[in-house]
């Protein structure tokens, strides 16, 4: 080898380790902005307790009770609020949602909205509850994985799925 190949692969070297550490060094920020992005914007809802088991007699009606904290940075309005069961076979059905928020309960229409003329204003950390009244159909269980929940002021926006980290079961008997 020449020296002046000697030079030119040494040159490329260096080249090659600059736009490597720099390529690196790109992904560590965007992985630290994304991170970042994603402590200062927390699930805006977060369940915190309720009926792990409810049992319903067939062809009755029962209670679930369910609690709920708001985690977002602003105060919001909740527009809607939808329960959902899983299972192969529904043997329970939802007969009634109510929202028990600052002592005051408010039964959602059958598509899971706020009656007209009614509001819930959260506010950073409120608590709220959910009252689910089931309907025993046939024999069986089923699971209630979380709520879909609508909030904010634009109703075109998507609702959030709270999906729970408990198990809460519903067995019909």
């Amino acid at each position: 080898m020449t020296p002046r190949s000697i030079a030119a692969n040494l040159n490329r070297l260096s080249f090659l380790k600059y736009f490597t550490w720099l390529a690196i060094t790109g992904l560590l920020v965007i992985t630290l902005g994304l991170s970042s992005c994603s402590i200062l914007n927390p699930a805006s809802f977060e369940m915190v307790g309720g009926d792990e088991q409810v049992f319903v007699l067939l062809r009755n009606e029962e209670v679930g009770n369910y609690q709920i904290r708001y985690g977002g940075r602003n105060q919001t309005d909740l527009r809607s609020l939808k329960v959902m069961l899983g299972g192969q076979i529904l043997h329970a059905d939802v007969q009634q949602v109510a929202i028990l928020h600052e002592g005051q309960e408010i039964v959602l229409e059958g598509d899971g909205t706020l009656p007209a003329g009614s509001q819930i204003v959260l506010s950073p950390g409120d608590e709220f509850e959910v009252k689910v009244t089931y309907l025993g159909q046939t024999p069986g269980g089923n699971y209630m994985y979380g709520f879909r929940i609508g909030y904010g002021d634009d109703p075109q926006e998507e609702p959030q799925d709270l999906i729970s980290e408990f198990d809460f079961s519903i067995i019909v008997e």
